[in-house]
């Protein structure tokens, strides 16, 4: 598929410019962990995985990476990942949740100014202000938004 072809492209210069740096990468999720954080989203919020952001954790199980992070499929701040990535789509979702105005959506990474965000059925990917929850702009896929979001970075 054309996105995926380019959503790796993407990754792969990312991971290159964090290695170039010294910086810690993630590796790539197994099938058995994201069917896993398939059920706990479902489990917690009631929210869907979207296809496109698996396809993401498939390549790299979390990134962070010049201000922007998208979150893994497991890590939290009492198990984090290498480097000590801790920020899980379940951990970090929870702390959004502690504040009001975040259970309508799943948040799946944020930059600096900005959360990347689905409705809880995995659709509809958007940037919302992280202080206001404004929609600063919207996706046709979650696979575009993930090549946007790091083509502009490093």
């Amino acid at each position: 598929m054309a996105g995926e072809n380019g959503m790796d492209a993407v990754i792969v210069a990312a991971r290159e410019a964090q290695v170039a740096v010294g910086e810690i990468v993630q590796s790539g999720a197994d099938e058995t962990r994201i069917a896993a954080l398939r059920a706990a989203l479902q489990r917690e919020f009631g929210a869907t995985l979207p296809d496109g952001y698996a396809a993401l954790l498939r390549r790299s199980d979390g990134v962070d990476f010049d201000g922007l992070v998208l979150y893994g499929s497991w890590q939290s701040e009492a198990n984090p990942g290498p480097g000590g990535f801790w920020q899980g789509l379940i951990a970090a979702n929870k702390l959004w949740r502690e504040g009001p105005g975040h259970e309508g959506y799943l948040v799946l990474g944020e930059t600096d100014i900005d959360l990347f965000t689905v409705d809880i059925d995995g659709s509809n990917p958007v940037l919302r202000d992280k202080v206001s929850s404004d929609v600063n702009e919207t996706f046709p896929s979650v696979g575009a938004a993930i090549q946007r979001l790091l083509a502009t970075r490093g």
